[in-house]
């Protein structure tokens, strides 16, 4: 071991002196030093899945998203579609079980949830954004979940598992005015449905998020907003109308008189003349033989433009997934053009209306599982819940409904003919009505007498 070496005079008298200022130093240093190897993620976070996007580039689309339904009346009309048809006068969850049918009238209707007026908020979200993150937050006094909404383009992160990017842990959100993200428990945490931190009788569920997104492609976690891909043409449309405008304000502003006098000593006179009385701002104008008044305007081809204008419009009714008639302009369709052009419309709408009842039932069930825990029991694994909604497509489900009474009656007579049994006149009576019902459906439908005919 070497010998511990003694300071020197020289060393012990700065130290004496200076100690304070040297060790001050030190410590700036050090703290300098800890800031620049921060290994946190900041707005160059680590993508989900191996085919999400940067956050910053995910920030960025919801931004103007927002702005745009805030201040494009396309883009307005457009979410406001997709609200109208996909949520209509609202969507009931139900359940067959008493239990569970209890404890969703009392979630759902709860004054702290009020699903019934969040709905329209939480389409427009998902249009917009593309996700949801709603927050579970699970009162220990009764077990009731009340649920909060964080806007997606807070969360800046989504830890996954390892072996599984489909199970998401936990969600970082962006705190205002600092790098540092604050963290909710995830579905796939081992603290979603466990008991967090407390002493007897104080025991209590975390914070639960969980995550429901459109427009994901395979290998992403992050959904994509429906405005993205017609943003842009929107944005140009409100610049080529407003050009429009302004073009017209000019030619209203700029329309001239001009006026020729023969005399050239009255050119003064009648110069001073017009400068105090605006014959354009008066609307008359009198004058005589010895003058000539011509009226000069611009011309700006407007017949011209019109084509323009409606090329922007197709882009972007093609990218909001509607036709022109969806958005006011229905002088050039006729009925049967509409009813064709509506169709794919409708099944778009049918789409995200399915999308949002299983996003509300996996809120449910979430919910309800939290309180059968918090009660003691055993949470089942499904839940057969069932949900009612504004049907979009009603013209559809109109010929359905004419097409299973006319073929109906038609297997009726078959089945008194004896050429087809109970079984095979049910299934295919509902295979017409547009349903296809399991074998053992079938069966309840037989056993309970329905459809018994002899």
């Amino acid at each position: 071991m070497k010998p511990e070496t003694k300071p020197t005079i020289r060393q012990r008298v700065a130290h004496a002196l200076f100690g304070d200022v040297f060790e001050a130093q030190v410590k700036q240093t050090l703290a300098a030093v800890t800031v620049r190897v921060d290994d946190s993620s900041g707005w160059n976070s680590h993508q989900a899945g191996p085919m999400d996007r940067a956050y910053h580039e995910l920030h960025q689309d919801m931004d103007d998203a927002l702005e745009a339904w805030r201040k494009n009346f396309l883009v307005r009309r457009i979410v406001t579609l997709v609200r109208s048809y996909v949520v209509g006068n609202g969507i009931t969850i139900t359940s067959p079980d008493p239990d569970v049918q209890d404890f969703i009238q009392a979630f759902w209707l709860d004054p702290d949830n009020h699903f019934d007026t969040r709905l329209g908020a939480v389409c427009d979200e998902i249009t917009r954004s593309g996700e949801i993150f709603p927050v579970l937050f699970t009162n220990r006094a009764d077990g009731m979940s009340y649920v909060r909404f964080i806007p997606a383009c807070k969360i800046r992160e989504i830890e996954t598992d390892p072996e599984d990017y489909e199970k998401e842990l936990r969600y970082g959100q962006q705190l205002p005015t600092t790098s540092e993200l604050r963290w909710w428990v995830g579905p796939a945490h081992k603290r979603a449905f466990g008991r967090g931190r407390g002493g007897a009788g104080g025991a209590h569920f975390a914070p639960l998020m969980l995550h429901f997104a459109v427009n994901r492609p395979i290998g992403a976690v992050r959904g994509e907003s429906d405005l993205t891909p017609l943003l842009p043409w929107a944005r140009r449309y409100s610049e080529w109308l407003k050009d429009r405008v302004r073009l017209n304000r000019i030619r209203t502003r700029q329309g001239m008189l001009d006026i020729t006098v023969d005399d050239e000593a009255m050119v003064e006179q009648k110069r001073e003349q017009l400068r105090r009385t605006n014959p354009l701002e008066a609307g008359i104008y009198v004058h005589g033989k010895g003058e000539t008044v011509e009226l000069k305007g611009l011309n700006l081809d407007a017949k011209d433009a019109q084509d323009d204008g409606l090329a922007l419009r197709l882009a972007v009714a093609a990218g909001a997934n509607v036709g022109l008639h969806y958005l006011g302009e229905g002088e050039a369709v006729n009925y049967a053009t509409a009813k064709e052009m509506g169709e794919p419309t409708a099944r778009f709408y049918q789409d995200r209306q399915s999308e949002l009842i299983s996003f509300l039932s996996q809120i449910v069930t979430a919910a309800y599982k939290r309180r059968v825990i918090w009660q003691g029991g055993t949470p089942p694994q499904r839940l057969e819940l069932q949900a009612q909604a504004l049907e979009v497509a009603r013209a559809d489900n109109q010929a359905l409904a004419g097409a299973a009474s006319s073929i109906v009656s038609a297997f009726v007579q078959m089945r008194e003919n004896g050429w087809i049994d109970d079984q095979t006149a049910v299934r295919l009576a509902f295979k017409f009505a547009g349903e296809n019902l399991s074998q053992e459906q079938i069966d309840v439908i037989l056993g309970s007498g329905i459809g018994d005919q002899g």
